[in-house]
């Protein structure tokens, strides 16, 4: 299964519309945004961890390990946790650094008081997000933000390699946006990323859903940056505002850099996409589904997706530009095995 779920996912980018139909282009300032839909014999019945928190069907609950959480599953229906949500809370806020899709039936079950009630529980990896902070504010539970992380957090989160990465991203990223050193003291991404809440939600607002839309192709100042998108319509349109506002920072990081012209941009994306030559590594989820990571040779792009059930359950792909560069970057192959999860 797990080749099978490596030959899926390289079939996206030897024929992507085979998985997914693109929408009109939408363009606000430097930033142009291709809805994606997803073929409806693709989709996947699951709810989004925003969605079962809102509906009091999830707890996320700290451990004594920086690189791991629990997560209790309370409901009757599978939730997907993405790759980059962010949660706060705890004795530092973290990100869960692989796409988790919970089942319905568990791992570990929880004793209930209520008989008939459906919990499950799961440790799942996690990488900090606050490095000056490791002491309980508000208890040993976590809510998630509304803040994902922007490409080039994303890009260094994705390995197992990543957690100095992470760090060194997020300061890399308040030097060149020239925040003080008095904002976010306890080095939070969540509060840095809130000096620049007002512009992306600017953005934000600019970019119209469309009917049935799963995701985004992003291009700023003409360049690819990234893509995600899911295979369930509703978690989108749960999610979206929040991975738009990821992708903004990225627009507002380059906003003084020069254009670059795009005659048609469904034919560029393909192109692109198409041209790709891509190291993939497969193994299981942390509960369904198989995690494939890829990076091309170059190091300039990497992405990770969840294969359940022969679709992708999120489908993320970024690229990296500027920011923190790590020594000897090419020499590195970007894979995970599973002892690696819940290390720092």
């Amino acid at each position: 299964m797990k080749n099978e779920s490596v030959q899926i996912v390289n079939s996206l980018f030897k024929n992507p519309l085979s998985f997914l139909k693109l929408d009109t282009p939408q363009v606000y300032k430097n930033m142009t945004v291709i809805p994606i839909i997803v073929q409806d014999d693709k989709f996947i019945d699951f709810i989004s961890i925003k969605e079962a928190e809102e509906l009091e069907l999830i707890e996320i609950l700290e451990t004594d390990t920086v690189g791991q959480l629990e997560v209790v599953n309370k409901s009757d229906k599978q939730i997907l946790i993405p790759f980059g949500m962010t949660v706060h809370g705890g004795k530092q806020d973290r990100t869960i650094w692989e796409p988790i899709l919970l089942p319905v039936g568990g791992k570990q079950n929880i004793i209930n008081q209520n008989p008939g009630t459906v919990k499950q529980k799961y440790t799942v990896p996690a990488k900090c997000v606050e490095q000056s902070r490791w002491s309980y504010t508000k208890g040993r539970g976590f809510k998630t933000s509304n803040t994902r992380l922007h490409p080039n957090v994303a890009y260094e989160a994705i390995s197992a390699a990543g957690q100095g990465g992470v760090w060194s991203e997020i300061q890399s990223h308040r030097a060149e946006m020239n925040y003080a050193l008095a904002v976010a003291p306890t080095q939070s991404y969540l509060e840095i990323t809130k000096e620049s809440e007002k512009e992306t939600e600017d953005f934000v607002k600019s970019f119209k859903k469309v009917e049935n839309q799963c995701g985004i192709a992003v291009f700023i100042n003409g360049e690819f940056i990234g893509i995600e998108f899911y295979a369930n319509p509703e978690a989108w349109n749960t999610m979206s505002n929040d991975i738009l506002k990821a992708f903004s920072i990225e627009a507002l990081r380059f906003k003084d850099k020069p254009q670059h012209k795009v005659t048609e941009y469904h034919e560029e994306l393909i192109k692109i996409l198409g041209r790709m030559k891509f190291n993939f590594s497969s193994r299981e989820g942390v509960a369904l589904g198989n995690i494939v990571e890829f990076n091309t040779d170059d190091n300039k792009w990497r992405g990770i997706t969840l294969v359940h059930k022969n679709t992708l359950a999120q489908f993320y792909l970024v690229s990296k530009r500027g920011g923190y560069q790590e020594q000897s970057r090419s020499n590195i192959q970007f894979q995970t095995v599973i002892n690696q999860r819940y290390q720092i």
